[in-house]
């Protein structure tokens, strides 16, 4: 995971956002009762995935997943709701708390694109907090949240969570839980990431052998790799945490 810079929201979410929203909050405090037990649901549209909302994340994104940082390649990328918005399925129990984060549900900050296999089968509607009985419930609470899953939107994920070689390892108790709840250890991100180091072990390599034969560093073969290590650890370029714990200290990319 690295950091995210999302920027402003596209104009035309902010204007569903303030139709939608003001309308869900006016139907729950007409019926708080059955939202709170789930007897009553909110229909929420499909209006928070319009095209606008997908190109703007992909590109912010750099067309990588907001979690694994694998790039969506031939597969078709989920809008995320950070803040789950039909319901809350409390972590490692079978407790469900209705409703979800209604009022964030066409919300820009609470929007990312995550890998299918993340939304479906790891974060699907968990959402722990540090403690659970400080949940805002609905629109009028103003608790002041501590999540535990990292947002990459508004925090740098490489406080909590780091590379040896192509394996992420938790630094912090909460980059631990990260790694465990998004399912970032997955067969599928690990074949990927240890293709990439190995393609970047052996460019470094063919620097390190080729400087250590007393090759000048701005040989054309030399100096074309050393420019692709570098744009590895650029945030465009797939597994760049990764990428930036395998490189880190080596002065050939100063």
């Amino acid at each position: 995971m690295i950091r995210i810079y999302k920027g402003p929201a596209p104009p035309e979410l902010l204007a569903i956002e303030l139709a939608r929203t003001q309308a869900d909050k006016l139907a729950f405090e007409a019926n708080r009762a059955g939202y709170l037990s789930g007897t009553q649901k909110f229909e929420i549209t499909d209006d928070y995935k319009i095209s606008v909302v997908k190109e703007t994340l992909l590109s912010r994104q750099h067309n990588k997943c907001c979690y694994s940082e694998a790039k969506f390649s031939g597969d078709f990328p989920h809008v995320e709701h950070f803040r789950p918005k039909a319901r809350v399925d409390i972590w490692g129990t079978q407790t469900r708390h209705y409703p979800g984060y209604y009022w964030l549900a066409y919300n820009w900050i609470n929007l990312f694109l995550s890998k299918q296999l993340i939304n479906v089968s790891y974060k699907k509607n968990f959402f722990p907090l540090a403690d659970e009985a400080l949940r805002n419930r609905c629109h009028l609470d103003t608790n002041l949240e501590v999540n535990l899953i990292i947002d990459p939107g508004a925090e740098d994920p490489r406080d909590h969570i780091r590379f040896h070689n192509d394996e992420p390892v938790g630094i912090t108790e909460r980059g631990r839980d990260n790694i465990r709840i998004l399912g970032l250890r997955h067969s599928g991100f690990e074949e990927s990431r240890r293709e990439k180091l190995t393609k970047l072990q052996a460019m470094k390599e063919l620097v390190d052998v080729s400087v250590a034969a007393g090759l000048d560093v701005n040989m054309p073969l030399i100096a074309r790799t050393i420019a692709i290590l570098r744009s590895s650890i650029l945030p465009d370029a797939e597994f760049s945490s990764m990428a930036i714990d395998f490189l880190s200290g080596w002065p050939h990319l100063l």
